[in-house]
């Protein structure tokens, strides 16, 4: 296969993730996004003082501080007047594709043919860590850890003594980056403990301290972490967060835990091989391994100490974590090429490649529901906030104790939305059309009752699904269908999403359709007052065509929970 013609595919995969993220995100703040407007306003509440920002910049939140975040946010601020949570999530995009270069430097030094690569960008750009490519905060924090972490590897790798301290530099960063960033300190002295540079490795030791004491000035320890109960869940843990690849597949604990095992074996053995160097023996290590093994050292502590102190809510296999999951495989794939001849084999390569193909498609089609919930949601409370000043994106008590900053934020112009989908006067003129409803028997209430681990043991929820498998008829990939409650006594209307089931697998290949037919709408009992509210469901089409369809039912609040009954 021609360079060009490889090089091509490879940057449109690329291309292809990083759209797929922008189309999907929404400049809304969600959860931990709240901490940026929180900074920004505890700063301006200051005046802007110098000695208030600093205070404020290195004020710690559940372990971790977010210097370099909230310094972004505030040079950001500083230019344009407010945040934008888009932008930040373009941000993450283009840090994500600068990871995957470096893994692409790594691979070049083999010398093998371009076309070679093309698995690695189908098993990395994939949705599997959505929680990363798509949440702003969450996002910026977990790829600039990595790209200060991987830049600290190239430069490490100069070995040169100022390489060295920018190096240390970036190891900085990326510690007050995120909780974990001060363990690329101890993959960087791994690094230059492969080539027995004692004196370097003793530096960055001494560097990692230094930074260490900084850190610890006004810190407070996070409420997540504790010790596993059990070995067995602290390895499964350990092993299912480096092969969480494979968490798209059923049994995805067993199977997560069994490809991570794999891949720590088949890199152990490498390590071995390196560590010939320590017994006066010819260590034939290719070029680009030390660096590779450098950034999954990096990856094997993080998910050691996540398995420690997380282990004990249950496995570490979560989309925020399995970003360094991706650059596991990826990494084994590239030193699976370099020292295996099989590898290279072109009937191998085809095999690998095909099946990359079949596994980044089913990582699309089995995570972009989920995807673009999350989109349909903030567009949904874009209408709450500007309309209702309420959201139902977090829980409320989330909601409740970030309130003295949000509003105060909303207020002073620090957050700016974009304009809703839909008005208010738009959604009262669509129901006073009188048009004929749904079928109200397709449409259904279910409880779910789950178990949430928490520090004082086991937290009981009950999660309420409201939905229909039959109306409205199925929507496009590309549109949002939002479930309109409306205060049949208040006149007060909210959206929610109401995105549908994903069609099964035969009936997407055969069809083409993405989307069941109906809505789905979670519903937690204290999101709504009590009261009786007239339903429809919105479709908002690509290019903002409307579609309204009343629904037979009502939906009713109280104490005890939801129920249905016929409009009056």
């Amino acid at each position: 296969m021609p360079r060009l013609l490889s090089g091509s595919v490879i940057c449109l995969i690329a291309l292809f993730f990083c759209v797929y993220n922008f189309y999907f995100s929404v400049n809304f703040p969600f959860q931990d996004d709240f901490l940026v407007i929180q900074f920004i306003e505890a700063a301006s509440e200051a005046g802007f003082a110098f000695g208030a920002v600093v205070q404020e910049m290195f004020r710690t939140f559940n372990d971790h501080k977010a210097v370099t975040i909230r310094l972004l946010a505030l040079i950001e601020y500083a230019i344009n007047g407010h945040q934008n949570f888009r932008f930040y999530i373009l941000l993450v995009s283009v840090n994500l594709t600068y990871i995957f270069y470096f893994l692409y430097l790594q691979f070049k030094k083999s010398g093998l043919p371009l076309y070679y690569f093309i698995p690695a960008p189908l098993l990395f750009f994939t949705p599997l860590y959505h929680e990363v490519s798509g949440w702003a905060l969450n996002g910026m924090q977990h790829t600039f850890l990595t790209a200060f972490t991987v830049t600290a590897i190239l430069l490490a790798s100069r070995k040169t003594t100022a390489a060295f301290w920018l190096a240390m530099v970036c190891c900085f960063l990326a510690t007050f980056t995120h909780g974990n960033g001060v363990l690329s300190f101890p993959a960087i002295v791994f690094y230059f403990l492969c080539f027995k540079d004692f004196k370097r490795a003793t530096l960055a030791c001494v560097a990692m301290v230094a930074c260490l004491a900084i850190y610890v000035i006004g810190y407070e320890a996070g409420q997540a972490g504790r010790l596993p109960n059990d070995l067995i869940s602290m390895l499964s843990s350990l092993f299912g967060f480096i092969g969480s690849s494979m968490s798209l597949f059923p049994n995805p604990e067993l199977w997560s835990a069994l490809w991570g095992l794999f891949i720590v074996g088949f890199l152990l053995v490498l390590l071995v091989r390196v560590s010939a160097i320590y017994f006066n023996k010819p260590a034939t290590v290719k070029p680009g391994t030390i660096e590779l093994l450098t950034l999954f050292a990096f990856i094997f502590v993080t998910s050691a100490v996540i398995a420690l102190f997380r282990s004990w809510a249950g496995s570490t296999i979560a989309s925020r974590f399995q970003l360094y999951a991706a650059l596991s495989t990826v990494i084994c794939y590239i030193l699976l090429l370099g020292y295996s001849s099989f590898f290279r084999k072109k009937q191998v390569w085809a095999a690998v490649t095909l099946l990359s193909v079949l596994y980044w498609g089913y990582a699309y089609f089995s995570l972009t529901n989920m995807v673009a919930a999350k989109r349909t949601t903030y567009l949904a409370d874009v209408y709450n906030w500007k309309t209702n000043h309420n959201l139902f994106s977090v829980e409320k008590t989330i909601a409740r104790n970030a309130d003295f900053y949000l509003t105060p934020g909303y207020e002073k112009g620090f957050f700016r939305l974009p304009e809703p989908v839909v008005e208010k006067d738009e959604l009262d003129s669509m129901f006073a059309k009188k048009e004929t409803a749904a079928v109200g028997d397709s449409i259904y209430l279910e409880d779910w009752h789950v178990t949430r681990t928490v520090q004082g043991g086991v937290e009981n929820l009950k999660h309420t699904f409201l939905a229909s498998n039959r109306k409205p008829l199925r929507k496009s990939i590309l549109s949002d269908r939002f479930l309109v409650l409306k205060d049949i006594k208040t006149g007060t209307i909210h959206l929610l999403n109401a995105n549908p089931k994903t069609e099964g697998r035969k009936k997407f290949l055969r069809t083409g359709t993405y989307y069941n037919e109906g809505f789905k709408t979670f519903l937690r009992a204290d999101d709504l007052v009590a009261g009786v509210y007239q339903m429809a469901i919105l479709d908002v089409g690509f290019r903002g065509e409307k579609k309204f369809y009343p629904l037979d039912p009502a939906l009713v609040i109280n104490g005890t929970g939801f129920s249905l009954q016929e409009n009056q």
